[in-house]
């Protein structure tokens, strides 16, 4: 959905540029963020190919799971026919902005120029994390409304959700290119789309850590305080996989901010 002034007809594309005919699936490249004016196509296409591949080969070799989110303005032909192309990548902008607070740093934010679509790559997190993530961030622009020039806009989003618990192989293309598809062979009017395999792990149970195990250690808490929780803890931590380890950090980073990030609960 998106609010124009009244006083104001719809601006129709005013720089010049030729109107998209249609937007693929399978995008030639992506631009990472941030970029700077100086920085080439192909010098940002080989830099975000390097980072994807990177992430993906870790997950791989730890044997950790990956899940990618792909978002899509709806509505978008309209709205960039009614605001213009120089607004509608301001606008772009100011969604990835918001973007950043929800991510890690270890988590990818790229956008493609030409489309506007972006793509959010979270490496060590599961198809049940991603949901959350893809949950909070329909929440968080359902709630806002962007100030662009003399346009009030209500951004509606549609989320592609595609994951695997483990990877055969650090490929990105099949990953990207599945994702993406699910925004074009889906129906529009759908906030959320997820692919078999996501549908699949969401369906399955999720373990939770159990109610006594919680309960001794708030009890070891209360008889030798902090340090000795602290003590406990350490043996266990030292055998726990790199990606438990992680996720701890996650949670503890929560706890410290007080920002509860669907990226830690998975």
């Amino acid at each position: 959905m998106h609010r124009l002034p009244e006083s104001r007809e719809p601006t129709r594309i005013e720089d010049g540029r030729t109107p998209l005919s249609r937007r693929d699936s399978i995008l030639p490249f992506w631009i990472p963020l941030p970029m700077t004016a100086v920085t080439s196509k192909s010098r940002a296409e080989s830099h975000n190919q390097l980072a994807i591949e990177q992430a993906l080969s870790l997950c791989l070799r730890h044997q950790h799971p990956v899940t990618l989110l792909a978002l899509d303005v709806a509505e978008f032909e309209n709205l960039r026919a009614d605001i213009g192309e120089a607004r509608m990548e301001s606008l772009v902008s100011v969604m990835a902005e918001h973007l950043q607070q929800f991510k890690r740093c270890e988590d990818l934010l790229i956008i493609n120029p030409d489309s506007h679509r972006m793509l959010v790559i979270l490496p060590a997190t599961d198809v049940q994390g991603g949901h959350q993530l893809a949950r909070r961030l329909l929440a968080r622009f359902d709630e806002d409304v962007i100030q662009l020039d003399e346009f009030q806009i209500e951004v509606s989003l549609r989320i592609a959700l595609h994951g695997y618990e483990t990877l055969e192989d650090a490929d990105p293309s099949p990953l990207i290119n599945a994702t993406l598809a699910l925004l074009d062979n889906t129906n529009p009017e759908e906030s959320l789309v997820m692919s078999e395999s996501a549908r699949q792990a969401m369906a399955r149970p999720h373990p939770h850590s159990t109610d006594t195990l919680a309960a001794g250690l708030l009890a070891k808490v209360r008889r030798k305080g902090d340090s000795g929780l602290l003590d406990t803890l350490k043996p266990a931590l030292s055998r726990l996989p790199e990606s438990e380890r992680m996720k701890l950090v996650d949670h503890l980073l929560d706890l410290s901010t007080r920002l509860d990030s669907g990226l830690a609960r998975h």
